[in-house]
């Protein structure tokens, strides 16, 4: 039908019942305009956030599946009959409806493949000085400026998703398919930003970037990443002392937890950062 070649936003949601609300309100009246369609392909959960999507969000197609994987969910919902572009989103960061409308132009008007993610924005109100040193060097890295890391949020026009089957069982779903369109078909728009929690505390940031490490590691090792060069200027302007050290000392703390992590994969058990979620 017509309703399926519309773009689709896919999220999804592994217990977010807390910050759901929060990233389809405003995108919200995008359904109802029949601008994109919303699929959150809720997994894993127990919190109750299907009944409260289907309730709240009654024009949102919300699926309810068990296998708690972020991967998988996706590949579910890439099984229902949804349209291009696709964009893919966690459900704990904010696109406001221009914002989205805007990056879906972008991958509309590219013929060649072409994956593109907002500018990220961190909410800062609550973290730490030492969080906050993290992420202003982060900020000043090629990564996050060049490349639209840390956003949370990346599209694919039909041309890029053409160009691979399936999500493959990887923690690092953005890492996978970073390899698999080529960097110079990679795009940050600067019309679309996503506003991304920051955690509260060191502890709380050093397990996120542990799990990003990780995810990394793992694309590595199932060869689904090449051995690239590493930009050998990392930063585009320069930190102050204090953000360059914070920045390298959580780098080094969560590669090293990382690698440990690696050698019991198996029973690795999804980290995330419930300081960001607690929404007051």
């Amino acid at each position: 039908s017509e309703l399926n070649m519309l773009p689709a936003i896919i999220i999804p949601a592994y217990n977010e019942r807390n910050v759901i609300a929060r990233t389809l309100k405003p995108l919200y009246q995008g359904i109802l305009k029949d601008k994109y369609t919303i699929t959150v392909a809720v997994n894993g959960s127990n919190d109750g956030s299907v009944d409260f999507i289907r309730n709240e969000f009654p024009a949102v197609c919300c699926l309810d599946i068990e296998l708690g994987s972020k991967t998988n969910a996706i590949n579910v919902a890439e099984k229902s009959n949804i349209g291009f572009p696709r964009i893919y989103m966690d459900a704990d960061v904010v696109v406001n409806y221009d914002g989205i409308l805007s990056l879906i132009n972008t991958l509309e008007s590219s013929e060649t493949p072409l994956l593109a993610s907002p500018r990220a924005i961190m909410e800062f109100s609550r973290a730490s000085i030492f969080v906050k040193a993290f992420y202003r060097a982060w900020f000043k890295t090629k990564f996050y400026s060049a490349q639209g890391f840390g956003s949370g949020v990346y599209g694919l026009n039909k041309q890029a998703r053409d160009c691979f089957d399936f999500f493959p069982e990887v923690i690092a779903d953005d890492g996978f398919i970073r390899e698999v369109v080529p960097a110079s078909r990679q795009q940050v728009d600067i019309k679309c930003t996503s506003t991304v929690t920051a955690p509260i505390k060191l502890g709380d940031l050093i397990k996120i970037k542990t799990r990003s490490k990780l995810g990394n590691i793992e694309l590595k090792n199932k060869s689904l990443i090449k051995n690239k060069e590493l930009p050998s200027k990392r930063f585009v302007s320069t930190p102050t002392l204090f953000e360059f050290m914070v920045y390298g000392c959580v780098n080094l703390i969560a590669t090293k937890l990382a690698n440990k992590k690696f050698k019991s994969l198996e029973t690795y058990q999804w980290q995330k950062d419930e300081s960001s979620r607690n929404v007051q």
